[in-house]
C-alpha cells in the first residue's frame, strides 16, 4: 500500500484530533470526579450539622436546606480550592456561629513568644500582682517539668494580693499541645487556691437521637432527639484558700481552663480577650477535612449554667495589639483589673429548651424539583440512612459509592417521573423491604387498583392462586392456576424485571413477591387490562378485567375457610393471617386435646403472638429477640473515620408472663416468602417459647419497627428503624426464617387445589409423634 504526503498528513491530524480528544475527556473525567467529591464531602458535613449543631434544634429562623441548595451551585462552578472554601464557609455563615466556619490559614502570631524551656513561668509584681505567663504551650508536653513549675507558682498564691493568667499563645496549638495547659490546671488544683467556697463548673449540653423520628405519623418505636449534658464535678475550695482576684487574658488561640468561666460566674475573676474570642474556646468542636485541604470546624455544645444560662462574653475585649510584654494593652487592663479587685459578672442569656427540630420540608409543590433540590433528595436520604439504618452492616454496599452515584444521575432526571424512579432505585440500595416509597408521581406511574385475583410466583412463573373477589374474577374468566404470560401486551416476565429495578428488598425471595403478588397486574383505578394467560388446559387465552381499589388484598394469605380447625391425626390448625386476638382463648381451649397445633404464618399476623407464645412455654423471663437501634451522639467525619463510636442500643425482648392454661404439644409454623416483619417476629416468638419448628420456604427477611423520611416532591421513604436479631443473635434481617423443613407449592399441586406446604408439615408432625410415641 502506497501512502502520498497529502494521506499521511491527514493520518498525523487524524492520530492528533485522537490523542487530544482523549486528553480532553481525561481532564474532564478527573474534574467531574473532583467535583463529585466536593459534594460528597459537603453533604457529610451538611449532614454532621443537621443532626448535631445545637441551633438546629431550636433554631426554626435557620433553613438549613436552603443553605444547601444556595451552596451547591457555587462548589459546581468552583474552579479551585479557594471557590470551594468559598462555598462551604457560606454555607457555614447561614448558622451565624463564629464557632462553625471555615479554618483559615493560621494568622500570623499574636504575641510574642518566649522559646521553649526558657519561659518565665511566674513573677510578684512590686505590688503584690501574681503575673503566670503561660503562653508558651510546647513547655505543656513536659508534664513533670511543667507540675513543678506550677506547684511552685501555687505556693505563692498566699502571697499575692490578686493574680492575673496570661493564657495567650503566639499561635494554634498543635493536635499535640491542645487542651495540655487546662489539664496542667486542673492536675496541679490550681484553681482550689482561687476560692473561698465550692463552685458548680457549667456543664454542655449536646444533641442525641433516639432513633429517627418519622417525618409523617407516628411510630411504635417511641423515637425521639433531645439533649444530653455532659457535667464535671465541682470546684473544691483547698483548705485555707481565700477569694483572690483573678483576672485571665486570653486571645482567639487560648487553651481555657474551666476554671476562668465558673471564678467569673462567680465574680471572682474577669477575663480580658484580645482579639476574637467566643465560646468555641471551651465547647466541643469538630474539625472536619474536605478535598482541596479545605478544613472546616463545626460546634457541638453550648454551655450550660446552673441558672440555666449560656454564652460567654469576656469583661474586655481589645484589638490585637503588636506592642509586647507589659506595654500591651490587653495586659495594661489585666493589670487595672487586678488592682481594682472587684468585676461584675457578665449577662448570659437563658437557653431555649426546644429539643426537637421541626420536621423536614416535604416540598409537595415540587413535584419536579430544580436540580439543586433533587441533589438535596440524595443527600437527605443518604444522611439519614447513613445516620439511623440498624442494618448499615448488612448492606453489602458502599453507601458513601451510592450517593456519588445518584447525584449525577438525579441532576440528570428529565422530569417529574424520571426523578421518581431514580429517587426509588436508590433506595433499593440498602436493601430493605420495609424501604418502601410514597409518592403521588409513583402512585400514578403504577396504578393504585388491582385485578380480582392474587398472583405468586410459582416454579419461577406468575401464577394466579387465588381471588380478592371471586364473582368477579370467574366471570373475566380467571381460574385457579392459570399462569400470566402478558400484562396489556407485555412480556409477564419482563413487567416483573422492570418492576424490581425499583422495589426495594431485603431478599430475592422478598423482591420477587413485590415484583409479582403486590406489584403485577396494578394499575390505574377503573383501568381495563388485558391479561394473556396460559390456562390449566395448557391453552394460551386473552381476557379482560377492570382494575378496582376493592380488590387490592386486605390479608397476604390465599385462604378461606374455618380459621380454626382440626386436621387428620387431631392436628389443630389456626391462621395466623386471619385469626384476630378475641379468639385466641377459643383456640387454645379447641386444641387443648391436640396432640399438636400448625400455625399458619404465611401471611401477617394480627398481633397475636404477645397472646399465644406466653402459653406455649412454662419458663419465665424468656428472650424472644434482640433490638438494636441506633442512637447517634455524634458526626461521622467526611473521611468516614467516627469521632465517638456511634451508639448503638441493645435491648432484650421478653415474652409475657401469663396466668393462663398452658399448651405442651408440639407446634409448626408455616413460612413462605409472604411472611414479613410482625409475621417474622411471631416466627421468633414462637421459637423461642418452645423451639417451633418452620416448614416451607425463607421468610422475607425484614423486621424492625418502621419509620420514615420526607424528600421533596412530597416523597416518603419508609425503613426499618430498629433492628431486630434472634433471640441468640443470629442474624435476621436479609436472611428471613429458615425453614427447618423445606416445602414449596407447585403448578401442579395449585391446580389440584393442594396446599403441598401444609400437607408437608402435616407428614412431619405425624412422623415426630409416631417417633415420640416409639420412646
Amino acid at each position: 500500500m502506497t501512502f502520498t504526503t497529502r494521506s499521511m498528513r491527514r493520518i498525523t491530524w487524524a492520530l492528533l484530533f485522537c490523542c487530544g480528544l482523549s486528553v480532553a475527556q481525561s481532564a474532564d473525567s478527573a474534574q467531574e470526579s473532583l467535583r463529585l467529591d466536593r459534594l460528597v464531602a459537603l453533604a457529610k458535613l451538611w449532614a454532621a450539622v443537621k443532626y448535631f449543631h445545637p441551633y438546629l434544634a431550636y433554631r426554626d429562623d435557620i433553613d438549613w436546606d436552603a443553605a444547601l441548595v444556595k451552596a451547591l451551585p457555587k462548589v459546581n462552578a468552583a474552579k479551585n480550592g479557594a471557590d470551594y472554601s468559598a462555598a462551604v464557609a457560606a454555607m457555614l455563615a447561614e448558622l451565624g456561629d463564629p464557632a462553625t466556619r471555615v479554618l483559615s490559614t493560621p494568622p500570623p502570631p499574636t504575641t510574642t513568644p518566649v522559646p521553649g524551656g526558657q519561659q518565665s513561668l511566674f513573677r510578684m509584681t512590686s505590688d503584690g500582682i501574681l503575673v503566670l505567663t503561660l503562653t508558651n504551650y510546647t513547655d505543656f508536653q513536659d508534664f513533670m517539668g511543667t507540675t513543678k513549675k506550677l506547684a511552685a507558682a501555687k505556693a505563692e498564691i498566699p502571697k499575692a494580693h490578686a493574680i492575673i493568667l496570661d493564657l495567650r499563645p503566639a499561635t494554634p496549638p498543635t493536635e499535640d499541645e491542645q487542651g495540655l495547659l487546662a489539664y496542667a490546671i486542673a492536675q496541679n488544683r490550681l484553681e482550689e487556691m482561687l476560692t473561698s467556697t465550692p463552685l458548680a463548673v457549667p456543664g454542655e449540653r449536646r444533641r442525641m437521637h433516639i432513633g429517627y423520628v418519622p417525618q409523617d405519623g407516628s411510630s411504635s418505636g417511641d423515637y425521639s432527639s433531645g439533649y444530653y449534658i455532659r457535667g464535671a464535678p465541682s470546684i473544691k475550695s483547698a483548705a485555707g484558700a481565700t477569694d483572690i482576684p483573678v483576672v485571665f487574658v486570653l486571645n482567639a488561640h487560648a487553651d481555657v481552663p474551666m476554671a476562668a468561666l465558673v471564678l467569673q460566674a462567680s465574680g471572682k475573676a474577669a477575663i480580658v480577650a484580645e482579639g476574637e474570642a467566643s465560646d468555641e474556646l471551651v465547647v466541643t468542636t469538630q474539625v472536619v477535612h474536605l478535598p482541596d485541604g479545605v478544613q472546616a470546624q463545626i460546634r457541638l455544645g453550648e454551655l450550660v449554667y446552673e441558672d440555666g444560662t449560656s454564652g460567654f462574653a469576656p469583661n474586655v475585649s481589645l484589638k490585637v495589639s503588636n506592642l509586647e510584654g507589659e506595654q500591651n494593652p490587653a495586659f495594661q487592663k489585666a493589670l487595672e483589673l487586678a488592682s481594682k479587685g472587684k468585676f461584675d459578672p457578665p449577662k448570659r442569656s437563658p437557653l431555649m429548651q426546644k429539643a426537637s427540630p421541626s420536621r423536614d420540608k416535604p416540598y409537595d409543590d415540587m413535584q419536579y424539583p430544580p436540580a439543586e433540590y433533587r441533589v438535596l433528595a440524595a443527600i437527605r436520604l443518604w444522611a439519614v440512612i447513613d445516620y439511623f439504618f440498624p442494618y448499615r452492616e448488612f448492606m453489602g454496599e458502599d453507601w458513601d459509592g451510592v450517593l456519588r452515584d445518584f447525584i449525577p444521575r438525579l441532576e440528570q432526571a428529565k422530569d417529574a417521573l424520571d426523578y421518581n424512579l431514580t429517587i426509588s432505585e436508590m433506595v433499593t440500595h440498602f436493601h430493605d423491604s420495609h424501604g418502601f416509597m410514597r409518592s403521588p408521581v409513583l402512585e400514578a406511574k403504577f396504578g393504585n387498583a388491582s385485578l380480582p385475583i392474587r398472583v405468586r410466583r410459582i416454579e419461577g412463573l406468575p401464577v394466579i392462586t387465588g381471588f380478592t373477589d371471586s364473582a368477579a374474577a370467574s366471570a373475566a374468566g380467571f381460574e385457579i392456576g392459570d399462569v400470566i404470560l402478558k400484562l396489556d401486551g407485555e412480556d409477564a416476565g419482563h413487567l416483573i424485571e422492570q418492576r424490581l429495578k425499583y422495589q426495594a428488598h431485603s431478599t430475592p425471595q422478598s423482591g420477587l413477591y413485590y415484583a409479582t403478588e403486590r406489584s403485577l397486574v396494578r394499575g390505574a383505578k377503573d383501568s381495563t387490562a388485558k391479561v394473556t394467560i396460559r390456562d390449566i388446559h395448557d391453552q394460551v387465552r386473552e381476557l379482560k378485567a377492570t382494575r378496582k381499589t376493592e380488590y387490592n388484598s386486605k390479608t397476604q394469605g390465599d385462604r378461606d375457610g374455618d380459621i380454626l380447625r382440626i386436621l387428620p391425626g387431631n392436628i389443630g390448625y389456626a391462621d395466623l393471617d386471619r385469626l384476630p386476638a378475641s379468639q385466641v382463648d377459643e383456640m387454645f381451649d379447641k386444641f387443648k386435646d391436640c396432640p399438636a397445633i400448625i400455625f399458619d404464618d404465611r401471611g401477617y399476623p394480627q398481633g397475636t403472638a404477645w397472646q399465644i407464645a406466653p402459653r406455649l412455654t412454662d419458663k419465665s423471663d424468656v428472650v424472644a429477640a434482640l433490638f438494636k437501634r441506633r442512637d447517634p451522639m455524634a458526626p461521622n467525619l467526611p473521611n468516614g473515620e467516627l469521632v465517638n463510636p456511634q451508639v448503638m442500643e441493645t435491648f432484650l425482648q421478653r415474652i409475657p408472663h401469663t396466668d393462663k392454661s398452658r399448651y405442651h404439644g408440639r407446634t409448626v409454623m408455616l413460612i413462605d416468602e409472604r411472611t414479613m416483619s410482625q409475621a417474622e417476629h411471631t416466627g421468633l416468638f414462637f421459637e423461642a417459647a418452645n423451639g417451633t419448628k418452620f416448614v416451607g420456604n425463607p421468610t422475607q427477611g425484614a423486621n424492625g419497627d418502621v419509620t420514615n423520611l420526607s424528600l421533596p416532591g412530597g416523597i416518603y421513604v419508609h425503613f426499618s428503624g430498629q433492628g431486630v436479631w434472634h433471640a441468640d443473635g443470629r442474624q435476621l434481617q436479609r436472611l428471613g426464617l429458615q425453614p427447618d423443613v423445606e416445602a414449596h407449592p407447585t403448578l401442579a399441586g395449585i391446580r389440584a387445589g393442594k396446599d403441598e406446604v401444609l400437607d408437608k408439615a402435616v407428614q412431619y408432625v405425624a412422623q415426630a409423634l409416631k417417633a415420640q410415641a416409639k420412646k
